[in-house]
């Protein structure tokens, strides 16, 4: 992920089915940037859902210059799994993808729901 300036906040999520399993189901990467409420910036990536981890563009745009809040980062889930990838018996990872990038946006902007 590119660098983005000072004040910007960031982190990753990584789910497994055990604790003891080295690989991820799903994972998340994430950096914002909030300015009074609003996002400035966004960087968003994922792994573990597709055959090899992407960045979310266009989770990236709702982000940018959206308030800081659950149904921003709702909606931004959303098209970060717009064309999901899946196999039979991973289907399931798609919902899983979504909760895992809501959870790190709300990790790294603070806010708690």
């Amino acid at each position: 992920m590119p660098l983005l300036p000072v004040g910007t906040r960031s982190g990753y999520l990584k789910v497994r089915d055990r604790a003891s399993y080295e690989f991820a189901l799903t994972s998340a990467a994430a950096a914002l940037r909030v300015e009074d409420g609003v996002v400035a910036e966004a960087r968003l990536a994922l792994g573990g859902v597709g055959t090899v981890p992407w960045r979310a563009r266009e989770a990236e745009e709702i982000l940018t210059g959206a308030p800081v809040d659950d149904e921003t980062f709702r909606a931004a889930a959303e098209a970060a799994v717009r064309d999901p990838f899946t196999v039979p018996g991973t289907e399931f990872k798609v919902e899983l993808a979504k909760r895992t990038v809501v959870r790190i946006l709300q990790t790294v902007s603070g806010v708690r729901s």
